[in-house]
């Protein structure tokens, strides 16, 4: 053990305070919720289950093996345990992203780096969320996929384990095209060196990777919703509302500081090809992931897994060919024989110290939720049963009201996260409450809300302070609510 066991072995375990922190996804509860249901009977859900006003929408659950883990989870283990296993799980993503840079043949400097700023990059979207199943399964495929065309030690054929793990992906989360499109790519790019030189192993990879995608298509339908699984992911990205009105679904905000890793290592990326020698697959992996961030943050994870063992691969070149010819040897000497017993005190005492920031993190996860989910507002709704039958809510704290109330139909929410479940009429009668728009009062009366549970000093806050017919009932430096009063 010498330099690079150190070095990666303290960037993998630092990396574990980014992944391992408290739940602050307020999806999760919805999923959680969801995933109770799920297991009380033994089904999935056809329609919408926590809403008054969208309850016919029929139900496409892409997620649902997800939701019923984290709800067991919660269950037996609590928050804690969600975003423990969550935590290891999204570090097991960054392992593999590790193991597809090739660590053991490139400069550990260049991989130890890349791989710090990865796990910072992706340091706004980690967290106890189903898309951090696509973000490990992407980075299983691509490691597969490079090893199919590379036939690293005999390890090529490892790719027709795709179709078994597009099974578990199409029943886990939506994010399975994502696999489709690496898998494409890689068919793209074998099949133009067969027709370079038309070689028996390029031909020998080509069929190799053509049917393990004919598996994997069939494989995707293998899913208790049937055909609907192929078009539901499309139904996101062709919905204007939510491309619109949801934060995460838009293009990445570089004036926020929190990018600032992720707009690095775009520049990296990006230098790191006109200054190397990337392969065909190596560029359009990483044009295809970089697309994806461009055109949505919530992809910045696939966007990690395939570009970073390219930025490895080109800025590895660049130092092969720019920099060692002029610096003397710096390897080729043996280690001291002391190296290996330093190295493992030196990641002993990393460990140690990070597992004190984790529990540290870890046990403010109730604080935490206090801050991002109305706790002390779904307490005061619960102390007054007698309080309001129709709710207008805040849109991140409908899955923490239906897992707060579900199934009381008094505390039926007015929207939930899940957009496609909630149609873009839906989700555009919401914005017009919310943001105050012409005829925000109709919504109101149409659906005949008495009561609103919504952010304090938000738009609807201020207004319903001097709106006549309503009356504050509830405030904490959270949550609001109000009551409509009599007439």
């Amino acid at each position: 053990m010498g330099g690079r066991t150190l070095l990666l072995g303290a960037v993998l375990v630092s990396s574990l305070a980014l992944f391992l922190r408290p739940v602050t996804d307020t999806d999760f509860w919805f999923h959680a919720a969801t995933g109770r249901w799920i297991v009380e009977h033994g089904r999935l859900p056809a329609h919408d289950l926590f809403t008054y006003t969208v309850a016919g929408h029929r139900w496409v659950n892409h997620e649902y093996l997800t939701e019923v883990l984290l709800w067991l989870l919660q269950a037996r283990a609590g928050l804690v345990g969600v975003a423990v296993v969550f935590g290891a799980l999204t570090w097991l993503g960054l392992v593999l992203v590790v193991a597809a840079c090739g660590p053991r043949h490139r400069p550990y400097v260049i991989v130890g780096l890349a791989a710090s700023l990865a796990a910072l990059a992706g340091g706004p979207i980690w967290g106890a969320r189903p898309q951090m199943v696509t973000f490990v399964f992407a980075a299983l495929e691509l490691l597969w996929l490079r090893r199919s065309m590379e036939h690293d030690h005999g390890r090529g054929r490892a790719i027709l384990w795709l179709p078994a793990l597009m099974v578990l992906w199409s029943n886990l989360h939506g994010g399975w095209p994502a696999g489709l499109l690496f898998l494409g790519i890689a068919l793209a790019v074998e099949g133009g060196r067969w027709l370079r030189d038309r070689s028996a192993e390029h031909r020998s990879r080509l069929r190799l990777l053509a049917l393990a995608g004919g598996l994997s298509i069939l494989a995707i339908g293998l899913n208790p919703n049937g055909p609907a699984i192929y078009t539901y992911p499309f139904e996101t990205l062709t919905s204007a509302a939510q491309q619109s009105l949801i934060r995460e679904w838009a293009s990445p905000d570089f004036h926020l500081t929190v990018l600032r890793p992720f707009e690095l290592m775009v520049v990296l990326l990006v230098a790191g090809l006109a200054l190397g020698r990337p392969t065909a697959f190596d560029l359009l992996v990483a044009l295809a992931g970089l697309a994806l961030a461009l055109e949505s943050a919530r992809h910045v994870p696939i966007f990690l897994a395939a570009a970073t063992p390219v930025l490895v691969a080109t800025w590895s070149d660049v130092w092969r060919r720019r920099v060692a010819p002029v610096l003397p040897a710096l390897t080729g000497a043996a280690p001291p024989r002391w190296a290996p017993a330093l190295t493992t005190i030196v990641l002993l005492a990393v460990a140690g110290t990070i597992g004190l920031r984790i529990a540290g993190q870890l046990a403010q996860q109730t604080a935490v939720t206090a801050q991002i989910a109305p706790v002390g507002a779904a307490d005061w709704l619960a102390a007054h049963p007698q309080v309001g039958t129709r709710m207008f809510n805040e849109y991140s704290w409908g899955g923490y009201l239906a897992d707060r109330f579900a199934p009381d139909r008094r505390r039926a929410v007015f929207i939930s996260s899940e957009g496609v479940l909630m149609g873009d009429a839906q989700l555009y009668r919401y914005q017009q409450v919310a943001a105050l728009h012409p005829g925000w009062q109709g919504v109101l009366d149409q659906d005949r809300v008495d009561y609103v549970v919504v952010g304090r000093g938000s738009a609807l806050d201020v207004v319903l302070t001097t709106e006549p017919g309503w009356r504050l009932a509830y405030r904490d430096a959270t949550a609001v609510i109000y009551v409509r009063t009599p007439a």
